[in-house]
């Protein structure tokens, strides 16, 4: 029987103070409490104090830009930098270390970076490959991310993909496994779609996939009370000026937030001031540097909280693969089940010349990313 591993999160009162708790639970038995998660307040404390220091210590989710950073960012917009070159310089090939550096740190902070100011980015990946004195290149077909919190996922389905059709590539032509080959380098192709001139925060209308599946939400232009849309505009220029809520102000908020240990992303209240059912009810949205993108309204909060079951399979009708997460489904749809995937036999002597390199900072980005330039300054 397979392990089944679920999450709880819950709020405890005791005497004077609020706890709240992240409890894992392993096939419906309590298991273990979460210590990066839970956190104390005064109970006469709204909640948003539980979240207060959410950004600052979630730096695997958002990011801190400092003015060079801002700096660099500019330069890859007029530069016209579109993509990005990662070596493992390494003296002995480490594939699966390489590999999983990449997937889970080097290519996710790299995106969060390049999403910062925009409404969405494309990415495409590609793997250089040497196997059995073969040079070649796969390379994924774009995948769309509209959300921020969305490109770890997105990452992570990109990376498992390609290396199926690696996989089954060199199976069926060098008749030898994945295992076999040697992976010491990629690149990472970005277009970023910028939010328009004079956008404002009211634009940023979609959620993460976790939450747009479920089908809950509507945009604050398009909600069915007037008085709805009023409220949360009024609530909207509060928060984007960073001050306090009044209390007269009957509105429920709600914030995303994501778990350091299980990396779970969860929604918790931010400012509950009236019956769930009676009171219009919102999310909140931010960037990748935590500021304050907007209101989404939630018509229905129940649904919108409730964790997905893992009991119901999904079948992708053109290929047929199998997923009990909807998140791994919709970006494979989005993917097109791998159908565009690429492979480029390559001339194992080969070498590469670009001119307009602009190497990223190791100092910013941990990694040595170099972009290649499309204009020269």
């Amino acid at each position: 029987m397979a392990r089944r591993t679920q999450s709880r999160f819950i709020f405890d009162i005791l005497e004077n103070s609020r706890t709240f708790r992240h409890q894992f639970f392993v096939n419906g038995s309590r298991r273990a409490e979460c210590t990066t998660c839970e956190n104390r307040v005064p109970d006469s404390e709204p909640y948003h104090h539980h979240w207060r220091n959410d950004i600052k210590n979630n730096r695997s989710y958002y990011i801190k830009l400092s003015a060079e950073e801002k700096q660099i960012l500019k330069k890859i917009e007029d530069r016209a930098v579109e993509e990005f070159i990662l070596c493992d310089g390494s003296i002995t090939a480490r594939t699966n270390d390489f590999l999983l550096e990449a997937g889970m740190d080097a290519v996710p902070q790299l995106l969060r970076f390049l999403s910062y100011g925009t409404e969405k980015l494309q990415a495409t990946v590609g793997f250089y490959v040497d196997v059995k004195k073969e040079r070649m290149y796969y390379e994924s077909s774009p995948l769309n991310i509209e959300h921020h919190l969305d490109i770890g996922e997105a990452v992570d389905m990109i990376f498992s993909m390609l290396l199926e059709k690696i996989s089954n590539y060199v199976l069926l032509h060098q008749r030898v496994p994945l295992e076999a080959c040697v992976i010491r380098r990629m690149k990472v192709t970005v277009k970023r779609f910028c939010h328009p001139p004079k956008s404002n925060f009211s634009r940023a209308s979609k959620l993460p996939l976790q939450y747009q599946v479920k089908n809950a939400t509507e945009m604050l232009e398009s909600a069915s009370k007037k008085s709805y849309c009023d409220l949360a505009k009024l609530a909207e220029t509060y928060l984007s000026q960073g001050r306090s809520l009044p209390a007269s102000l009957k509105i429920n908020l709600y914030v995303f937030r994501v778990c350091n240990t299980s990396k779970e992303l969860y929604v918790v209240p931010y400012l509950l001031n009236g019956d769930v059912e009676e009171t219009p009810t919102f999310i909140i949205q931010t960037d990748v540097v935590g500021g304050f993108q907007g209101l989404l309204e939630i018509r229905n909060i129940r649904k919108f909280l409730r964790t997905d079951s893992q009991d119901r399979v999904f079948e992708c009708r053109q290929c047929q693969s199998h997923f009990v997460d909807r998140v791994h489904f919709a970006l494979h749809k989005r993917i097109d089940c791998g159908r565009n995937f690429m492979v480029w036999h390559m001339d194992k002597d080969a070498i590469e010349l670009h001119e307009n390199c602009l190497p990223l900072p190791k100092e910013y980005f941990k990694y040595e990313w170099t972009g290649l330039a499309s204009k020269r300054i």
